[in-house]
C-alpha cells in the first residue's frame, strides 16, 4: 500500500513538472480570475477552499450513493476521478494568473486549510473513540481512522505544494 502511494505521488510531481505548450485547466477558474474581486489572494483562498469542500463532499456524497449498489471496484475509479479533477483544479488555479510575491502563499494556506480541518476532526474523533456496543472491533476503527487521516493528510500536503510550489511557466 505504501509502495502505491510513494509511486503515485512521484507519478504526480513528474506530471506536474513537465513541459507542455498549454498546461490543462478548467476555463471557468481562469475567467473568474480575470474579475477584480479574486484578485485578491484570500479571496481566491476561499475559492479554493469551497472548491475542496464541494469536491469532497461531492465525492463522499457518489460513494455514499454507491453502497447502495453491488458493483465491485467502481469505487476506485470513483476515487481515481475525484483525485483527478482536484488535481486538476489546484493547477488551474495557478496557471489562472501572475501572481505576486507571497500570494501563492496566502491562496495555499487558506485553500488546502479545509484538509487541514477535516484531517484534525478525524484525529479528534480517533482520540475520542469509544465504541458503540460491546464486542465491536476496535482494530478495524483504528484502520479506518488511520486511512481517512492518511486521505486528508495527503490531500492538505499535496494542494498546499502544488499551489505554492508549482513552477508556471511563463511561456503560457
Amino acid at each position: 500500500m505504501t509502495l502505491i502511494v510513494v509511486l503515485g505521488l512521484i507519478g504526480l510531481f513528474f506530471f506536474m513538472r513537465r513541459s507542455r505548450e498549454k498546461p490543462y485547466s478548467f476555463k471557468w477558474i481562469v475567467s473568474l480570475s480575470k474579475h477584480e474581486r479574486f484578485r485578491n489572494p484570500w479571496l481566491m483562498g476561499v475559492l479554493l477552499f469551497g472548491l475542496n469542500l464541494f469536491l469532497f463532499s461531492a465525492t463522499a456524497l457518489i460513494l455514499y450513493g454507491m453502497t447502495f449498489m453491488m458493483i465491485p471496484f467502481i469505487h476506485l475509479v470513483v476515487m481515481a476521478a475525484a483525485t483527478a479533477s482536484s488535481v486538476l483544479a489546484w493547477q488551474s488555479i495557478v496557471y489562472s494568473r501572475d501572481w505576486g510575491k507571497g500570494e501563492r502563499l496566502k491562496v495555499g494556506m487558506v485553500g488546502s486549510s479545509f484538509y487541514l480541518f477535516l484531517f484534525l476532526f478525524i484525529l479528534y474523533k480517533w482520540v475520542t473513540y469509544v465504541p458503540r456496543y460491546p464486542g465491536e472491533d476496535e482494530f478495524m476503527s483504528a484502520i479506518g481512522y488511520f486511512m481517512a487521516e492518511l486521505v486528508t493528510g495527503m490531500a492538505f500536503v499535496i494542494c498546499f505544494v502544488m499551489i505554492v510550489f508549482l513552477p508556471v511557466d511563463k511561456r503560457v
